[in-house]
């Protein structure tokens, strides 16, 4: 791969509150840095358009807009950690379900007081419905002092809020001990957060055996602060890539001798809300196996942005800048968590992901008996089974038994001093735990058995009626829905486009993801052919093209051409199947075995997509 050296880029805030593209920059100008900067590049017709306003609603990018003056100095104080007046709480840029959905709430904040969630979205201001022409700010803020009236939407749920503006502090890292635990939660990457993080590790680490690094409400920040904070739990190296729409990559990463600041492992907290540079910062601890993360699915925002404005760019005046996503950017280990978010190592639920987390922060006991060893993801943790069940841990403990997946090995220690393995189930058992495996009950026998369960554990495969039919075809319905579940592929509202599938049927918003995603493809004839069997050359055709998508290997050899000696080995495949052959073996993916025009077997579907998650890195550990 061409990798080439780059200064840090900023990775700016995923979630700086939206703004409107009115300008005062030209609009010649406007349209001259999104032909040069823009990822994806910008068809003609749309820079053809006749104000930046319509440019950008064209482009549909919600991470690209134009700041004046005074909301780029709001953008900088809020990644940065200063004091503000408003409501202490961000919200995604992206116009979503009536209104703009809150991201973080601060602490000591009006927002947080009034009980304003992270997910709730917010509809109305003072009774003024929000719209995707209405910048959220004009509404929402105000004078110190002043009341304000907000209306959200909480899963479906339509309430109001009461707020008094005031001038909120945004401290983007505190830090504190709790037990055997050093505890840091952070909210944002800025100029202070490495600082920050670097006097918890040198205040705390004597007295911690692990860290949590809480980033459940981290909407991203800064690539460099990112890239160092992470830095302080892994040592130096390559910390980040990112890809241009040219397909070059840049990367950053931290000098050689950059201090290794604690050798105790880390567990990274994750949740929907965590975005962007959070999940840079989850990839390097996945990446240099510094520890494991524990909580939901991550957000799913894996461009760049940079700022363009008066410190490198003539055409930009009076404090203006401009926000153009110009990269696509990966962990170290070449995954991205682009849509698919980062999948975390244990994943628990938002009621137990504490309660979980805090679990595993004990020190290595000096007598073994009444602990029990977990060993996962290349770190080994230690619980206290008679603290664990104790009422208040036993929903916390239940559940982490419940997420481990089949590459965890737990062991009970003994009065003895010796360590003997066991299984989650058999320690539900033996505490009386209201225990309920990820698995399947027909899938025991099946020699794919440890990946059916992997997709289990982390809820890819869903096991609602108890049984899999892993010896069953797979349709090519039912394969789409596995891998844009896998992927976490948002469901659009459109038709599909296909003759023989209607909306509302089974399955027909993850065939229009996966489709719209190029990731599958009809007949060619105006169908899908969706309750027929997919064969095994079209699944290796669509595992290939997601992993170009979500990985730099796989993009590599998806452009490379077959030579002549694998033309010869995958021969057999249609001519538009070989590459593809080619790259899921390449990966470590592709079984053999079956023929490529045979049918494909629910368990070998299951076993194929697991073994490609985790050899891209998708699945962490």
């Amino acid at each position: 791969m061409k990798k080439l050296l780059s200064s840090l880029l900023a990775l700016c805030m995923t979630l700086s509150l939206a703004v409107l593209p009115a300008s005062a920059l030209e609009l010649e100008d406007a349209k001259k840095l999104l032909a040069v900067h823009y990822v994806d590049g910008v068809p003609p017709e749309v820079l053809e358009l006749d104000s930046l306003d319509a440019i950008l609603e064209a482009i549909g990018d919600p991470y690209t807009f134009y700041m004046t003056a005074e909301q780029y100095q709001t953008f900088n104080q809020s990644v940065n950690g200063r004091t503000v007046v408003g409501i202490g709480a961000t919200a995604e840029t992206a116009y979503e379900n009536g209104g703009y959905r809150v991201m973080s709430v601060l602490p000591d904040s009006p927002a947080l007081e009034a009980g304003i969630l992270p997910g709730d979205i917010i509809t109305a201001a003072d009774g003024v419905p929000m719209s995707p022409e209405v910048d959220p700010r004009v509404p929402i803020t105000g004078e110190e002092g002043t009341h304000l009236t907000l209306t959200v939407n909480r899963n479906g749920q339509v309430l109001e809020f009461a707020l008094v503006r005031r001038a909120v502090n945004i401290p983007i890292v505190t830090y504190d001990q709790v037990g055997n635990a050093g505890v840091i939660d952070c909210i944002s990457f800025g100029s202070t957060t490495a600082q920050s993080i670097q006097e918890a590790i040198r205040e705390l680490d004597d007295d911690t055996a692990v860290w949590i690094v809480d980033l459940r409400s981290n909407p991203g920040g800064d690539s460099g602060a990112t890239a160092t904070s992470a830095s302080l739990f892994t040592g130096d190296g390559i910390m980040l890539y990112f890809r241009n729409g040219a397909g070059q990559y840049n990367y950053s990463y931290t000098m050689p001798g950059f201090p290794h600041m604690t050798d105790k492992p880390v567990i990274v907290l994750t949740s929907e809300h965590s975005a962007s540079g959070s999940e840079l910062f989850a990839g390097d601890i996945r990446t240099y196996k510094a520890g494991i993360a524990l909580g939901q699915r991550s957000f799913g925002k894996g461009t760049a942005q940079i700022i363009v404005d008066e410190t490198n760019s003539t055409v930009m005046k009076d404090g203006e800048a401009m926000k153009i996503t110009a990269y696509r950017f990966f962990s170290p280990d070449g995954a991205t968590n682009h849509i698919v978010g980062v999948l975390p190592t244990l994943l628990i639920s938002p009621d137990n992901t504490s309660g979980a987390a805090l679990l595993l922060t004990n020190p290595k006991p000096a007598r073994a008996e009444g602990w029990l060893k977990l060993e996962i993801a290349d770190q080994t943790f230690y619980l206290n089974a008679r603290e664990a069940v104790k009422e208040e841990n036993r929903a916390a403990f239940t559940e982490l038994l419940e997420a481990l997946p089949p590459s965890a090995r737990l062991y009970k220690g003994s009065m003895t001093q010796t360590w003997t393995e066991t299984s989650a189930a058999g320690v539900a058992r033996e505490y009386g735990l209201s225990y309920q495996a990820r698995t399947f009950s027909d899938t025991a026998d099946s020699p794919y058995a440890r990946e059916i369960d992997t997709l289990c554990a982390y809820l890819i495969l869903n096991n609602a009626d108890g049984t899999f039919s892993p010896a069953q075809n797979i349709t090519r319905r039912e394969f789409a829905a596995m891998v844009s579940n896998a992927l976490d592929l948002p469901l659009p509202d459109t038709a599909p486009r296909f003759s023989d599938i209607t909306a509302g049927q089974s399955h027909a918003g993850d065939i229009v993801a996966m489709t719209d995603m190029g990731f599958l493809s009809g007949r060619g004839d105006g169908t899908f052919g969706p309750d027929d069997p997919i064969t095994y050359q079209e699944m290796a055709a669509c595992l290939s093209r997601v992993a170009a998508w979500t990985s730099m290997d796989g993009y590599d050899l998806d452009n490379a051409g077959l030579l002549p000696e694998e033309l010869l080995e995958y021969y057999s495949y249609a001519d538009w199947a070989r590459v593809p052959a080619r790259n899921l073996d390449a990966l470590d993916a592709l079984i053999p075995g079956p023929a490529p025009t045979d049918p494909v077997s629910r368990e070998l579907a299951a076993a194929t997509l697991c073994r490609l998650m985790e050899n891209i890195h998708l699945i962490w550990g």
